[in-house]
């Protein structure tokens, strides 16, 4: 089919491409059967190629066993000229393109989002054998026009039982993967904890980790009105020894569901000392 867009896959015919992440194309596309648009992911065989054939059919079938609200649908895994995983079509946009669009969120709705990332991590830590999402990204999260969220792209994820020993090559995103990514640690949940946090501080700022000045700033330099409690949660995710990190999704999830508690009383403090210079500049 050579390097351009295919006009067909199978029983599937391409509309148009969709993008391109790591490790191949991706494509809009019809089933032709059931009438239904679907998406349909190129992997590129790269290197040792029978062996990444090997961990690309039992990837699938893993995904194939996850159900969640948040996670497409895995309906098949052919091959044509390549391996085509193909998934249901997420109507919608990434969450960077939303930020970049419509500027950061307010804390009501980045608290609602946060209850939801954190509800898929914990279903996806919580499996018979752990899945760990490893790239965690506002490019791998779909706004839907429900306003709900997805997460899409499970080309990093991971079962911890891979490899048996063997440490696990990890993708490592810059400004969101946790430090142990970087290095000779493994990856576990608290990497993902890590990730989340990077994204909730996207969220409430606007401001993309992966891209300085984030590195110098905090998350109040950007929001002086967001209530203590988020503020605290976020740099505890993001701290870079995973045991000052929450250990489990779980433990956010209820965090995320206690009252912000103290966010008035910041806002009442913000305003008097706004209006306080005011009053001085005036003078």
């Amino acid at each position: 089919m050579g390097e351009g867009k295919p006009e067909a896959i199978g029983k599937y015919t391409v509309i148009k491409p969709l993008g391109r992440g790591g490790e191949g194309s991706v494509y809009l596309a019809r089933d032709e059967d059931l009438q239904r648009l679907v998406a349909i992911k190129r992997i590129d065989r790269g290197g040792q190629e029978r062996e990444r054939e090997k961990q690309l059919v039992r990837e699938a079938d893993f995904l194939q066993q996850l159900r969640h609200p948040m996670l497409p649908v895995i309906y098949d895994l052919l091959w044509e000229d390549a391996w085509y995983l193909v998934m249901e079509y997420i109507q919608g946009v990434t969450l960077s393109r939303q930020i970049a669009r419509n500027g950061f969120v307010q804390e009501e709705q980045a608290r609602g989002w946060a209850r939801q990332l954190a509800d898929i991590l914990e279903y996806l830590h919580t499996r018979k054998t752990p899945v760990i999402y490893q790239d965690l990204k506002p490019d791998n999260i779909m706004v839907c026009p429900d306003g709900n969220l997805k997460l899409v792209d499970f080309g990093a994820a991971f079962r911890k039982s891979f490899g048996g020993g063997q440490k696990h090559v990890m993708a490592a995103t810059v400004g969101y993967a946790a430090p142990e990514q970087f290095g000779d640690a493994y990856a576990d949940e608290r990497s993902d904890i890590y990730a989340f946090g990077k994204v909730l501080y996207y969220m409430v700022t606007g401001a993309d980790p992966a891209k300085p000045p984030y590195t110098s700033l905090s998350v109040r330099d950007y929001q002086p009105l967001l209530s203590g409690r988020l503020e605290r949660m976020i740099r505890k995710c993001i701290s870079e020894e995973p045991s000052r990190r929450y250990q489990t999704a779980a433990e956010l999830t209820r965090e995320l569901h206690r009252p912000s508690g103290r966010g008035r009383l910041r806002r009442r403090s913000f305003i008097r000392e706004i209006e306080k210079r005011v009053w001085l500049t005036e003078m």
